[in-house]
């Protein structure tokens, strides 16, 4: 099995942390680099035994790396692609973690040094930062991983190596899907659902008047639908998504439906509802993990 030696994590926030905590365990043995821009983040890493040394940016010894995932906010990530690719030794590996892939997969092929290999974990909670990091975040969860662009050398060994890495770090299944179709679907999975529960906050902070009293009865529900709200690193994927503004375009279009419907017939329109709501119970969905 393909393994790494050397590893850069640029980006100790949630994710990024969470992954070099959860490889610390499961392959105590791996060296690890950490790079962020924020100093206190990198002292949070090592003091937590998260990573082996730490660097700024503009200092980080990438050419030692034989792997390199980005894990830093969508628009950053993306921005950093190129210039990462020319500080690393010619045929190593690059990753990312990116909720977009098509925009980020189409950047990494527009060099040749390095080998890119575009992969989403579908994980995260809406808190932020290392002190949010937590080993156990990609237990059992799904991980997508694009074909590999870039360097034409060793693109095999360059995909098996990423798919190793996120086994180690608790991963249970690893999808192989092109971006495109990746993009597509994440549309649904989770870039419309981050909309909309973001559009329901904010609809909350129009009525201030009734937000104490709304803040008094919530329950599961209002929990469940907008905890996503606050998690700005499916917001960021999402501005990458070319799918996404018709997607919202046609959910807005359905609500104004649903409004009109809910006056004119009512007693059709929640029979309706109420069949999809049968529907949604039927999926079948990864189980809750905890």
């Amino acid at each position: 099995m393909a393994r790494s030696q050397f590893l850069g994590i640029i980006g100790l926030g949630l994710v990024g942390g969470s992954l070099a905590l959860a490889l610390r365990r499961s392959r105590p043995s791996l060296r690890i680099l950490g790079v962020d821009v924020d100093a206190g983040a990198l002292r949070e890493a090592q003091s937590a035994g998260a990573i082996d040394a730490g660097a700024a940016p503009g200092s980080a010894p990438l050419a030692d790396c034989d792997l390199v995932v980005l894990a830093q906010p969508a628009g950053p990530l993306l921005e950093s692609i190129l210039p990462t690719s020319q500080r690393m030794r010619s045929g190593a590996v690059l990753s990312d973690v990116c909720g977009s892939k098509e925009a980020v997969c189409a950047r990494g092929s527009q060099q040749a040094r390095v080998v890119f290999v575009g992969a989403h974990p579908m994980a995260g909670t809406e808190f932020h930062g290392f002190s949010a990091a937590n080993p156990a975040l990609f237990a059992g969860a799904t991980v997508a991983v694009c074909p590999a662009v870039g360097a034409q050398g060793e693109r095999e060994r360059a995909v098996a190596l990423v798919k190793d890495l996120w086994l180690e770090a608790g991963a249970a299944k690893i999808l192989e899907v092109g971006p495109a179709e990746h993009d597509g679907a994440v549309t649904f999975a989770s870039h419309l659902p981050y909309l909309a529960a973001a559009m329901v906050v904010e609809s909350l902070s129009k009525v201030r008047d009734l937000a104490p009293l709304a803040a008094e009865l919530a329950a599961g529900g209002f929990r469940d639908t907008t905890r996503l709200a606050g998690d700005g690193t499916v917001g960021g994927a999402a501005a990458l998504n070319r799918h996404v503004p018709a997607a919202a375009r046609d959910l807005a279009d359905r609500l104004r439906a649903l409004a009109d419907e809910l006056v004119e017939r009512p007693d059709e329109t929640l029979d309706r509802l109420s069949r999809l709501a049968d529907a949604r119970r039927k999926m079948r969905l990864p189980p809750v993990r905890k």
